[in-house]
């Protein structure tokens, strides 16, 4: 057996991911890797998890690290641990969109094969304030959904659960303007202007499979923003429906640029929904309001996303 098949891999699973249990195709994986003879290891408590990677770190027996879940599991576990080692996915989300993105298969036994032949591609790390995340920042209308479907969950999330969080955020949410800024070639920051919708992303597609900016890339040290105007109901169902028939980019309403950096300030902090802020979620998960509190219980009224120069190695097809 070759030495380095003798190494351990750590799969983090989330019970709670997606809309239906798919801790048995983790427990699944699990089993397959130790008959092709990794030493490997399901974890579903994240402090656990933590502390055994640090053990298989300090003791260079850690060859990769499978998140078992969906795209926010993805970034809590780098959040986490870090990206010392390689990473992969085994896809139990809503969406899935780094594993869509990657061409990542859900089957566990073409997991394996993926371990086995360790293909690697890196992808751009971003950071907002201080969390990392790798496919998409948003904050407005979208993330108010994100927060309310975050706030009640209690089990599996499904579509209806974001149906129904679309709902209530058309009658709650009050469209707050956004002072923005880009980070130039000279690192100097830049006015953009005000805004009420914004994304900031590193892969084409968004939820749904809506095409938001098709020219991201995860790879290239640059992060693809799209910005709406427009601060009332109306017009931001507007702003969604050029979405979804793809022809957003011939708005008035949108603005388009590629950045290393973009900073993002609450002009009307009042007029927001719910604590009185701006929802912002990174990979899908809610993280906070500005200019209310965010998980921690701190304010916050800037928010500073930035490229990090730095990259993930993620095992592919």
């Amino acid at each position: 057996m070759n030495p380095s098949m003798q190494q351990h891999v750590l799969i983090a699973a989330n019970p709670r991911s997606g809309a239906t249990d798919g801790l048995p195709r983790a427990e699944k994986l699990c089993e397959l890797l130790r008959n092709d003879g990794w030493q490997a290891e399901l974890l579903t408590d994240l402090d656990a998890f933590e502390r055994r990677v640090k053990d298989l770190l300090s003791l260079g027996q850690l060859k990769a690290i499978v998140a078992g879940g969906g795209d926010g599991t993805v970034s809590t576990v780098i959040n986490r641990v870090g990206v010392q080692v390689p990473i992969t996915i085994l896809p139990m989300g809503s969406e899935n969109l780094l594993a869509k993105y990657l061409e990542i298969p859900r089957d566990p036994a073409m997991i394996v094969s993926m371990l086995r032949n360790g293909n690697v591609r890196e992808l751009d790390l971003v950071q907002a304030n201080q969390q990392l995340f790798l496919l998409m920042a948003s904050l407005g209308f979208d993330a108010e959904v994100v927060k309310y479907v975050h706030q009640s969950r209690r089990s599996h999330i499904t579509r209806w659960a974001y149906r129904w969080g679309i709902i209530q955020a058309l009658f709650q949410y009050r469209w707050p303007a956004m002072e923005i800024q880009s980070l130039d070639q000279d690192g100097c920051w830049v006015a953009q202007g005000r805004h009420h919708w914004v994304f900031a992303f590193n892969v084409p597609k968004y939820a749904a499979g809506l095409t938001l900016l098709p020219d991201a890339r995860i790879d290239d040290g640059l992060i693809d923003v799209g910005l709406f105007r427009g601060g009332n109901l109306f017009v931001g169902l507007w702003n969604y429906l050029l979405v979804a028939f793809g022809v957003h980019r011939k708005s008035s309403n949108w603005t388009e640029l590629k950045t290393k950096g973009l900073r993002i300030k609450l002009v009307r902090p009042a007029n927001g929904a719910g604590q009185g802020g701006v929802s912002y979620q990174l990979d899908g998960d809610w993280v906070g309001d500005l200019a209310a509190s965010n998980l921690d219980g701190q304010a916050e009224d800037c928010l500073v996303i930035q490229s990090m120069g730095t990259r993930a190695k993620f095992i592919v097809p």
